[in-house]
């Protein structure tokens, strides 16, 4: 039968459980290999680890250690969490993602030696700046792949289109039809260019979300070209777009219906978008891809104790 305690269990091995003693190249009380000592004090220690998630791929990590007379640290943790929580920590090692944000973090442990040296006001204002730019990125590329959903589906249709065209493979009777859904999708990205910086978006939704969500803006579009030369062509708007007899249905489209088909794709922005309401649903429900903001675990690292990454 084991000696050992299941509620204490033993160190991993190397693991230094002293913090006055760590150095680079040596190992944390937890096990894990210190990449770099950035700062070591009789208060405190502040250094980087790499996660290891594959043979090229790490995460450069932010860890602490201080004395228990180093108080009040509840407001840096919050702020190095949510700065951790924004980057994307799994990337190809020396790459230019990667070492971006081993900058980032350079500059959080700079306002983490500052908040420990007593200067907390500047400190956390330099972590919430180091936040907010992050936040800014992240939502900058999410709006980009809504916009790439919505670009990139409209292109598709218009390739189509006219590779069919041009190989007779599109019945004369439909041209006029299609072409009405092509102009009203190119309206509809030309709508979502407009309108993308103020579109709401969260981080926590994924690329494939925003693709997804940005295809179902081109189909409103396309579906509100199709219902509105069917509204012309049936009279109901007779009156200001035509001179004289109404084209038949299978006729070629006129200037004018092509210039309201590609009007109509502005009507996508009228349709409540389901970014908003997703983001909404995240945030109250705390979650960020499967990590708790407040439990107050981050990747498995606490930041409400001495460590944080």
């Amino acid at each position: 039968m084991s000696d050992t305690d299941p509620n204490n269990p033993p160190p991993p091995a190397g693991a230094v459980p002293e913090w006055h003693l760590y150095h680079t190249g040596g190992k944390d009380k937890a096990g894990r290999t210190i990449k770099e000592v950035y700062e070591l004090d009789d208060k405190y220690v502040i250094y980087f680890v790499d996660h290891d998630y594959c043979a090229d791929h790490v995460g450069c990590e932010l860890f602490y250690e201080t004395t228990p007379e180093v108080k009040d640290l509840g407001k840096a943790d919050a702020a190095l969490a949510g700065i951790n929580r924004l980057l994307d920590d799994n990337q190809k090692k020396c790459s230019r993602e990667y070492n971006f944000n081993v900058s980032t973090l350079e500059l959080a442990a700079d306002a983490l030696e500052m908040f420990f040296c007593g200067e907390t006001t500047e400190a956390l204002e330099m972590l919430n700046g180091l936040h907010d730019k992050l936040q800014a990125k992240e939502e900058g590329q999410r709006r980009l792949m809504y916009q790439l959903g919505a670009f990139g589906i409209t292109v598709l249709v218009w390739g189509a289109y006219l590779v069919f065209l041009c190989v007779g493979w599109i019945h004369t009777g439909w041209e006029p039809w299609i072409l009405a859904a092509a102009l009203a999708m190119a309206g509809g990205v030309f709508s979502v260019c407009v309108t993308i910086k103020s579109l709401e978006v969260n981080v926590n939704q994924e690329n494939g979300f925003l693709l997804s969500a940005g295809l179902t803006r081109s189909v409103v579009a396309l579906l509100a070209g199709i219902a509105l030369l069917l509204a012309m062509r049936s009279k109901m708007f007779a009156g200001i777009t035509y001179k004289g007899d109404l084209p038949a249905p299978g006729d070629s489209l006129q200037i004018a219906e092509m210039f309201f088909c590609f009007l109509a794709g502005f009507s996508e922005s009228f349709v409540p978008n389901i970014l908003s309401k997703a983001a909404d649903k995240k945030t109250n429900g705390k979650t960020t891809n499967g990590k708790t903001t407040n439990g107050k675990t981050t990747n498995g690292k606490t930041t409400d104790g001495k460590t944080a990454g």
